[in-house]
């Protein structure tokens, strides 16, 4: 009897159930929910199943050099194998690439689909070296092109696998429209950017009280995060509490200013939150900030997931027009006009003065049809059938 085919997936996302087994501090997955999003959209699609092969992540905080040993977990409801690896400084990275090329190879078979996630150095030498053994074909999740910006010696690895991975890439899931300009004319490609559920999520009434904003993510300039700080003497003193969590090199000088005695009133800072925390704090916000800078390179070849999260919790979305927002959301989304102190401070008091009649034109069904799970699977499955996978 024939194997099934299923869709094997080169990433290192985890979640909660790997935390608690591997029993030591690690970062947390950032992109878990839309990568749990993603598999499940691939399952409707294809009707395949989903596994996902992973190399183990370094720990934040011991430095002695420890030996992993393989472990099986899950991933949301996806079947999940963690491959063996030295975890020391500077030898985890060399011996993380022969020991997961042998464990894609172990648990790949011909006829399976492979999602490789990004082009990372270690996905795409795993790759070219089941391509060997096994009859299968690679499809490019390309969640973001930050090495085409970076100037580290990481983007050295990102770019040779790049160059060499563009040769087994048969179809592409894009997060950015800009990023498919990166790949063969022939590569059939989707846009993938985010995923809102189908039922409208939207905020019961407004019961009076402050208006909440939160911002979530990176805490750096890039995001606009010192315009946002910059916004607040220009608010007015009440209406409205400002909500910050996630971490980055502004961290600091955030938590100063949730300290500082003209702002501990309206502002709060939560750190970076455990996912059960962040789905209780965002269940508690009226309005989702994205102040990403059109200026920074980075918003050409990534979108601001945090988007789609905001949406999808049943938030009124401000944002800037960086990363195509404005093509990719269209009404769903309220835009700041100028990445400006000022400007961003009219939009955030336009919202606190009229929250309740704002929030009642949210606009958010045609995002739902075309974001949804059913819209996403039917345009996975489409472009399945055009790189003839199904």
């Amino acid at each position: 009897m024939q194997n099934p085919q299923r869709i094997i997936c080169l990433s290192n996302v985890h979640d909660q159930q790997y935390h608690e087994l591997r029993g030591e501090e690690i970062s947390r997955c950032l992109s878990s929910p839309k990568r749990r999003d993603l598999f499940r959209c691939l399952e409707l699609a294809t009707g395949r199943e989903v596994i996902v092969l992973s190399s183990p992540p370094k720990a934040a905080i011991r430095r002695r050099g420890k030996w992993l040993p393989p472990m099986a977990t899950r991933f949301s409801t996806h079947r999940q194998f963690f491959c063996a690896n030295w975890d020391a400084p500077k030898l985890r990275i060399l011996a993380s690439w022969p020991l997961y090329a042998l464990h894609v190879l172990r648990h790949t078979q011909s006829g399976d689909i492979v999602l490789i996630d990004n082009y990372e150095l270690i996905y795409v030498l795993a790759a070219y070296f089941t391509n060997f053994f096994r009859r299968v074909t690679f499809v490019l999740e390309y969640e973001d092109g930050k090495h085409l910006i970076d100037r580290s010696w990481n983007a050295l690895f990102s770019r040779t696998a790049e160059w060499m991975g563009r040769r087994l890439i048969r179809a592409a899931i894009l997060a950015h429209p800009e990023l498919g300009k990166r790949l063969p004319a022939s590569v059939p490609t989707v846009l993938v950017p985010g995923f809102v559920p189908e039922s409208d999520r939207q905020k019961g009434n407004f019961e009076g009280g402050p208006v909440h904003f939160l911002y979530s993510g990176s805490l750096d300039s890039t995001r606009g995060v010192d315009l946002l700080l910059e916004t607040l003497p220009l608010l007015p003193p009440s209406g409205w509490h400002l909500h910050v969590s996630g971490a980055g090199i502004l961290e600091k000088l955030v938590e100063k200013v949730a300290h500082d005695r003209r702002w501990n009133a309206n502002v709060t800072f939560h750190g970076s939150l455990p996912g059960d925390a962040y789905a209780d704090l965002i269940q508690k916000c009226n309005v989702g900030l994205n102040c990403q800078r059109a200026s920074d390179p980075i918003s050409h070849v990534t979108f601001p997931s945090k988007i789609f999260s905001y949406l999808s919790a049943g938030l009124l979305v401000l944002s800037s027009r960086a990363s195509n927002v404005p093509e990719i959301c269209g009404d769903a989304c309220s835009y700041v006009e100028e990445e400006t102190p000022a400007s961003l401070a009219a939009a955030m008091r336009r919202i606190i003065e009229d929250y309740p009649a704002l929030s009642k034109h949210a606009r958010a069904m045609e995002i739902n049809n075309k974001y949804g799970f059913t819209g996403t699977a039917n345009r996975l499955r489409s472009l399945f059938q055009i790189a003839n996978l199904l």
